[in-house]
């Protein structure tokens, strides 16, 4: 599995998880890190090299504002380092030496 693979299937799996703990098991930090990790894994795309998305960085650091003041942060940093972080360690570590 690629880089880029990895951050759709993390994404996606923010999405799946911010349904549930929306509708199945209500948890305010489970939203969070579910739309940590939807957003931190959509902010960063693969292609020849990485690149940040624009939209989604804004969306990112709009929410992070609100959770700061309104939320859980630490949960919403949570999910972004997860979604951004694993699938760029994962390029690194795949990436073919020159």
């Amino acid at each position: 599995m690629g880089p880029d693979r990895l951050s759709q299937a993390l994404s996606l799996l923010g999405i799946a998880g911010y349904v549930y703990f929306l509708w199945f098991r209500p948890n305010q930090e489970g939203l969070a890190l579910a739309l940590g990790l939807a957003l931190g894994g959509a902010a960063v795309a693969y292609g020849e090299r990485p690149f940040l998305v624009p939209l989604f960085a804004v969306l990112y650091g709009g929410i992070l504002f609100l959770q700061l003041f309104y939320g859980h942060p630490w949960a919403f940093l949570l999910g972004g380092l997860l979604g951004a972080g694993l699938p760029y360690a994962f390029y690194r570590l795949r990436k073919p030496r020159r």
